[in-house]
């Protein structure tokens, strides 16, 4: 079991990381772009990944930050994210270390037709909460509590998270910004992967657009 000092250590990492990644204006790519959704992708800095992408996701939604943390927020397997997000198999809180830093299992689904089979990811989870923003901010770790399992290869997520940003000009509006940097390991060609990331990102924020709007909480 990592240690809480380890935990709130790479947290606090993670937290700072993910706001650089926020304000970098320099060296994106446009992956795909709609009326509403702009999917980035740069090589990421991580030591051990150069070779991999950081994709930024945004868009916006007429609701509340409160509101939209609750329907993206992964805390366990009866968490409102396990309604909508249809990448997602299953949810596993394995450990809730203090009220902001929990330790989660979550599980996919295949993707790319099959091609990709189902990945499972260990992931550190410090939540962030402001007058200004609410955020996750996640990192792969090693866990032996839990072990890799058959039914699934063991993915490594390097800094990746979610933040829900107010809108200073629009009092009802929220910008979500997501961040994944995701090493799904396996024998799968990079092309494939590197075209199936902004394709589940932006059917992310569209799953996520439609529950909001079936729920009666879009302004």
């Amino acid at each position: 079991m990592p240690t809480l000092e380890y935990l709130q250590e790479i947290g606090q990492k993670t937290v700072e990381t993910l706001r650089e990644y926020l304000t970098d204006n320099n060296g994106w790519h446009t992956a795909k772009k709609t009326k509403d959704i702009i999917v980035e992708y740069k090589h990421s800095k991580c030591p051990g990944f150069e070779h991999g992408y950081l994709y930024r996701g945004q868009t916006e939604y007429n609701c509340s930050k409160e509101i939209l943390f609750d329907y993206i927020d992964p805390t366990d397997n009866d968490c409102l994210r396990r309604k909508w997000d249809k990448d997602i198999r299953g949810i596993q809180l394995l450990k809730q270390v203090t009220p902001d830093i929990r330790i989660i299992r979550s599980m996919t689904n295949s993707a790319a037709m099959g091609l990709i089979s189902p990945r499972d990811f260990i992931d550190a989870i410090m939540t962030i909460k402001s007058k200004d923003f609410i955020s996750t901010n996640g990192t792969s770790i090693e866990y032996e509590e839990c072990p890799p399992e058959h039914d699934f290869v063991r993915g490594w997520n390097y800094p990746c998270g979610m933040m829900c940003i107010s809108a200073p000009d629009k009092p009802d509006s929220t910008r979500l910004v997501t961040f994944i940097q995701p090493d799904i390991k396996g024998m799968i060609p990079k092309a494939l992967v590197d075209s199936a990331l902004p394709t589940s990102m932006t059917g992310f924020f569209n799953n996520l657009r439609a529950i909001l709007k079936k729920d009666g909480q879009l302004k």
